[in-house]
């Protein structure tokens, strides 16, 4: 299939036709959701369909390096090519990169004034980059894709700056939101009430288009709350794959069939404090075995289901040595006896299991912090399925035997299977287990 007929095939011709005919230059289009659900590979697949009709995006990111924002976009290139066959890959892909900019606000101070501040960086950060990006890079886009503004901190004036910028430009703006749990009642053109995760509730009336995502077992549902000045909000019927967040059409069936009973499913861990506690309580919740494998005076055990004590020769099958350990993690392990015994422990549950979720960090050198990391590194070695949510990242990555690549949203798919991190377990690695559960299975009963 051609360029041309990917495009006028794209599921986005039915998200267009639903806002009747687009967001459109000089307007602002809000994707909001929990974190974790898609909102930046949503954010792609909006710029990937402008690109490949030749149009120019700005990509501003105040949440993700530019490599990392980078890998988004090669994740989901990939899929769209293979699922529609595209021809010419090698050149379409030159096209894409030559009409699309990234930047990053990552690191930058918050020096404006209260007026214009807005997410991670001011909305004064935001302007003085697409002006660089004009006058400098002289590169004048058509679209403006702002990833991870901060509705927390914002105020109207700055959601008006953004608007104001979308005008003098003549380009679409597409920006994020993260939303908390509670709902606010707003009201369309022509008075009808709707509800809307807060802090939208503030802003509602200045955003042209909102689009909200909602995770739903192994699919992400669109819904689209305001479409500009109609009092009729048109039902979408769209779903988002779980995986790649590409928007499909709600006939076509999920791309694979996820088991619905977790009942036959089983986590293993170590039941410590953090992650593995953390697995242990979702396992509880939906009904699920668990198996921790432990040693005698472990005294960061918090679980009590499923807990099994190795005594000393079973804890030696899983010994390797401190020094080989130690190569593998690029840093030294201190040869104690509780050190040792806890990556006997974590030998036993990584043998145990055919699928591995880790929660922690990925270091630059490619190993993820701390013990977890010899978890990963088993993993790896055994050639098993391997995801780690980075918690600094506040994203999934998957091992592909050679690279950690972003895994939009990774489901558990074999019936004994890892869930092992950090001891300092934030919200943000809580909210990404219990989504884990969610997309995997279902509501828990």
């Amino acid at each position: 299939m051609y360029r041309k007929e990917v495009n006028e095939r794209s599921p986005m011709r039915v998200f267009e036709k639903s806002m009747h005919g687009g967001l459109g230059r000089g307007n602002l289009g809000l994707v909001a959701a929990r974190p974790g659900v898609g909102k930046t590979a949503l954010l792609v697949q909006i710029a990937l369909d402008d690109l490949l009709r030749d149009r120019k995006v700005l990509h501003i990111s105040h949440e993700h390096a530019v490599d990392h924002v980078r890998s988004y976009y090669d994740e989901i290139f990939h899929d769209l090519s293979v699922a529609s066959r595209l021809e010419q890959e090698a050149a379409v892909r030159v096209d894409v990169e030559r009409n699309r900019l990234i930047f990053s606000h990552l690191g930058h101070v918050k020096n404006d004034p209260p007026s214009i501040r807005g997410g991670h960086t001011p909305v004064g950060k935001i302007l003085e980059t697409v002006a660089f990006a004009r006058d400098v890079a002289h590169f004048e886009p058509d679209v403006i894709v702002i990833d991870g503004f901060d509705f927390d901190h914002a105020t109207p004036e700055s959601v008006t700056a953004l608007r104001e910028l979308a005008q003098k430009a003549n380009a679409e703006l597409w920006f994020s939101a993260q939303t908390e749990g509670r709902e606010a009642e707003v009201h369309l053109p022509g008075g009808k009430a709707v509800k809307v995760a807060a802090p939208l509730d503030r802003y509602f009336d200045l955003v042209n288009v909102v689009v909200m995502l909602h995770s739903e077992r192994d699919v992400v549902r669109l819904r689209l709350v305001k479409d500009h000045e109609n009092p009729d909000v048109s039902e979408l019927h769209l779903r988002l794959d779980s995986h790649t967040m590409r928007i499909i059409d709600e006939d076509v069936p999920a791309a694979s069939e996820r088991p619905k009973d977790a009942r036959r499913f089983k986590v293993i861990g170590g039941g410590g404090k953090g992650a593995e506690a953390e697995f242990g309580r979702c396992a509880e919740l939906w009904g699920m075995p668990e198996l921790h494998y432990t040693f005698k005076g472990h005294k960061l055990l918090e679980r009590e289901r499923g807990v099994v004590e190795l005594d000393d020769d079973e804890l030696k099958k899983g010994d390797f040595s401190l020094k080989y350990v130690s190569k593998r993690l690029n840093r030294i392990l201190s040869d104690i006896p509780q050190v040792r015994s806890i990556l006997q422990t974590i030998w036993h549950q990584i043998n145990a299991a055919t699928q591995v979720f880790v929660v922690g960090a990925i270091q630059e050198d490619g190993t993820v912090r701390g013990g977890t990391g010899w978890g990963a590194e088993l993993a790896r070695l055994w050639r098993k399925p391997l995801f780690v949510f980075d918690q600094t990242k506040r994203s999934w990555f998957r091992w592909t035997g050679t690279a950690w690549e972003i895994s939009a949203a990774p489901v558990i798919t074999t019936e004994s299977f890892a869930g092992v991190g950090t001891q300092n377990l934030n919200e943000d690695g809580k909210q990404a287990i219990y989504d884990l559960f969610l997309r995997s299975f279902g509501q828990p009963a």
